[in-house]
């Protein structure tokens, strides 16, 4: 049955049969499945496993390709924003901070995961530090700053109890943030506080006790982590899409923003 079936796929003159009885059409039935299924067998089924197979390693190195794209243009982002680093004025540091005098400051956008936010810094001649920009929410959410020397210790006191912000806003939700950490480090967490700057434009104090900051990883909370005031090696801020617990912002949008760092005293 199979070589009949094997004749009539390569175009071979098919036989000629005499009538057959109710029986013999069903024997003949069942034999043309038969072969059928053994011409998928032998025939057929290599030839879709190895194209299967084929573009399964077309997809992997796809995304393989998409991978080191990926990581390549973080070490690219991070060498630009390091290099691009501003001086904090010389009368600017953190108040009660044992080694924060002479931070150098710079700027994470969403850019770096292929966002259009952008920002910069400007360091004032009055000791404050200006971080302003827009956010494009087209494929983003975010625009930080940040200090530099995450090598060494910003020197807070183990018994630190609170952070003290000094800043003049736009009205919309800020987080202070604190580093242990690299921030190209995603296997450690970022600590951060919420601080809403209203009223808009004027010079305003915030008290944002260390035992309420959340630790997060890309936004989200991570629980059980203790922060240790004496860990802490970097300080910054950041106007994102979420608020220190994970949730929408709902002050958070497209268009401009600004704020101006007047201060940070430890308390």
């Amino acid at each position: 049955s199979f070589r009949a079936f094997y004749a009539v796929v390569r175009g071979a003159p098919p036989r000629t049969f005499a009538p057959l009885g109710v029986g013999s059409v069903a024997s003949g039935t069942r034999s043309a499945a038969s072969a059928a299924a053994a011409f998928v067998r032998l025939v057929a089924m290599p030839g879709l496993i190895t194209c299967a197979c084929s573009a399964l390693v077309a997809v992997t190195a796809v995304g393989a390709w998409k991978v080191v794209g990926f990581v390549r243009r973080i070490k690219q982002y991070k060498q630009a924003a390091v290099a691009g680093a501003l001086e904090a004025p010389a009368d600017f540091d953190i108040h009660g901070a044992s080694n924060a005098r002479g931070l150098r400051w710079f700027v994470i956008d969403d850019q770096v995961m292929g966002g259009r936010s952008q920002s910069g810094l400007s360091m004032l001649d009055a000791g404050s530090i200006e971080f302003a920009g827009v956010i494009n929410t087209t494929g983003g959410g975010f625009s930080n700053c940040r200090t530099l020397g995450d090598d060494r210790m910003l020197g807070l006191p183990p018994a630190a109890r609170a952070l003290d912000v000094t800043a003049v806003g736009d009205g919309r939700l800020y987080k202070l943030t604190l580093h242990t950490a690299d921030s190209w480090s995603m296997s450690v967490p970022a600590w951060s506080h919420d601080f809403h700057t209203v009223p808009a434009g004027k010079e305003k104090t915030w008290r944002l006790p260390l035992g309420d900051f959340v630790a997060s990883k890309q936004g989200q909370p991570v629980k059980g982590a203790v922060l240790d005031p004496a860990s802490v090696t970097a300080i910054g801020l950041s106007l994102s899409l979420y608020t220190m617990h994970g949730k929408k912002n709902e002050h958070f949008g497209d268009g401009p923003f600004k704020i101006t760092l007047k201060k940070v005293a430890v308390i």
